[in-house]
């Protein structure tokens, strides 16, 4: 029983580091090793032969449990890069409507200076043309 005992940890060692170098669960995969060699050895007493298909027909199930788990991660990773994707399309589109209305407020601001400066021009020359038209009256007054 002590060379069963061994072997079988020794398969469910080989059975862990495969599942963890496959980013499975090491341990799920490891009992679900020992379990199949319990099982095995439970049914067919004294004869380890039938231990090994059955391991082998265990890997297979990993085999498999790692191509759909491989298949859900490229699934996954293609979403996340629509998504990122899409995330930084939005982050683009919201700095050119910031910057736009930042122009436009620009612009917005820049009609209201040359309003105010057209506006103080015309004050300016009204107060010209009237103090030139007092001067005058006055000329013509003491003339």
């Amino acid at each position: 029983m002590l060379g069963f005992g061994g072997g079988l940890f020794s398969i469910a060692a080989l059975f862990y580091f495969a599942a963890e170098y496959e980013h499975l669960s090491g341990w799920k995969w490891a009992l679900a090793s020992v379990a199949v060699s319990a099982t095995v050895k439970g049914l067919f007493p004294g004869s380890f032969i039938f231990v090994l298909p059955a391991q082998f027909g265990l890997f297979l199930v990993m085999w498999w449990a790692h191509v759909k788990n491989q298949a859900q991660r490229q699934v996954d990773l293609a979403k996340r890069e629509a998504d990122s994707r899409r995330e930084r399309q939005e982050r683009v589109t919201r700095a050119r409507q910031e910057a736009a209305a930042h122009t436009d407020f620009d612009a917005q601001e820049r009609e209201r200076e040359a309003a105010a400066e057209a506006a103080q021009k015309e004050r300016q020359e009204r107060v010209r043309l009237a103090r030139e038209q007092r001067e005058r009256e006055e000329r013509e007054r003491d003339g």
